[in-house]
């Protein structure tokens, strides 16, 4: 549950980013992206805190809200949420991104060990947030069905990742 956490999270953001549509949107990077810390709660939770270092040279934004499903093969396989994070204007920052995720109803943490160490092939993601800008416009965002394997595509060469633009 990890790996999926950390790698997926900061694709959503920046998807979710993109889709708030401005000319310096496509300059906005995700640099970096490390595990806080990670506490399980039993064997069907977790909760963690994700660092995100994005290099925004565009105005203020928030994404909150964030939510969806991780699905293997078209079933519901773990559910996660976040409040979300603020992102200030023309800065390079870290922000921490407290998440949560949990294993939907007939799913055991044994499927989900077995699921997981056969990579990511069969995994998609449904994904719900709303981005706002500091004036409080916003839009709610929706995208279905992303495939988990082609956005983790770079960190299966065993290489380290570049830089993400958004």
């Amino acid at each position: 549950m990890k790996k999926i956490i950390t790698r997926l999270l900061p694709l959503v953001l920046a998807c979710l980013v993109t889709a708030a549509g401005c000319s310096k949107v496509k300059d906005i990077k995700i640099n970096s992206c490390g595990l806080e810390s990670f506490t399980p709660k039993g064997l069907r939770a977790a909760r963690a805190v994700l660092a995100l270092e994005i290099d925004n040279p565009a105005f203020a934004f928030g994404i909150q809200n964030l939510d969806g499903v991780i699905k293997y093969k078209g079933e519901d396989f773990i559910f996660f949420k976040s409040d979300g994070v603020d992102v200030a204007r023309k800065s390079v920052r870290v922000y921490d991104l407290p998440c949560e995720a949990s294993l939907a109803e007939g799913v055991s943490i044994t499927r989900l060990l077995s699921v997981l160490s056969g990579g990511t092939e069969g995994l998609t993601a449904d994904i719900n947030a709303k981005v706002l800008l500091k004036k409080g416009v916003g839009k709610t965002l929706k995208f279905k069905d992303l495939n988990i394997q082609e956005l983790m595509k770079e960190s299966k060469t065993g290489k380290e990742p570049e830089q993400k633009k958004i």
